[in-house]
This record gives C-alpha cells, structure tokens and sequence, in this order.
C-alpha cells in the first residue's frame, strides 16, 4: 500500500514544481528591447503576431498555466509596450485579453497593468492607456 502511495506521487504534479515550469516563448522582451528593435505599424504588429505565446491567447490555456507573478507582468509588460507602440492596435489587445481575463492570473496581471501605469515614461503612458482599452474589453459592450 505505501509503495502504490508513493508511486502515485511521482505522478501527481508537484505545485512548487509547477509554478516554476517554463512556459514557452516566456520571458517576453522588455519595452526597450522592443524599441530597440525600431519596427514600426504592421511591421511590429507581424512581430507581436510571431513572438506572443499561443498559450496566452486562449482562455482554458492560460488557466491550465502555473505561471509566476514575475511571468505575469513580463507579458503584462511587453503586452502595454506593444500596444502603445502600436497605437492600441485592436489585435494586441485581443490577443492579450485571455490573460486579463484568466480567474487565475486576472488580478495579477491588471495589477502589474497598474503598476507600471504609475511610473512615469512612455512605458507608463502606455500602460495606462492599454489598462484602459483591456478593462472597457473585459466590462462588455455597454457598460
């Protein structure tokens, strides 16, 4: 019997090993590695479309994912990088709007939203303006 408990417990997911596992594509480049880059409109869009994890995208995805706070907002983070870069292009915010959505990583996510809204900088500006555009998405048509 204590063999068949241990043998399922090297099958059942460990959390703290979870929490850490890799995700794909993760972490994300920084705002200024993104300027760096110097891809403009449909060019940087074309990037975005190419380097953003499919995982985040869909919303039973992102809830199967045991990403970390850190993780969080280094997608939070490019996310309002490229969306002020791109003049709030409609795609990034749908793209990005599983992961604001998530019962799971929602809050987090905003939050980091939030945090970097309140620095100051382009970085900032741009937060602020996606963390606007990403709320009135996630209240619905009408409210």
């Amino acid at each position: 019997m204590r063999a068949a408990l241990l043998a399922l417990a090297l099958f059942l997911p460990d959390p703290a090993r979870a929490a850490s596992a890799p995700v794909a594509g993760l972490p994300l480049p920084s705002c200024a590695q993104v300027r760096a880059a110097a891809l403009v409109s449909s060019a940087l869009v074309a990037a975005f479309e190419t380097r953003y994890p499919p995982v985040l995208v869909g919303e039973a995805s992102v809830e199967r994912l045991a990403l970390d706070p850190g993780q969080v907002e280094n997608a939070a983070a490019y996310l309002a990088c490229v969306a002020g870069l791109t003049g709030l292009d409609i795609y990034v915010a749908e793209q990005g709007l599983a992961l604001f959505a998530s019962r799971r990583h929602g809050r987090t996510a905003l939050a980091a939203l939030d945090r970097i809204a309140r620095g100051t900088g382009s970085e900032a500006g741009s937060a602020r303006d996606y963390a606007r555009q990403i709320r009135a998405y996630l209240r619905g048509p009408g409210r």
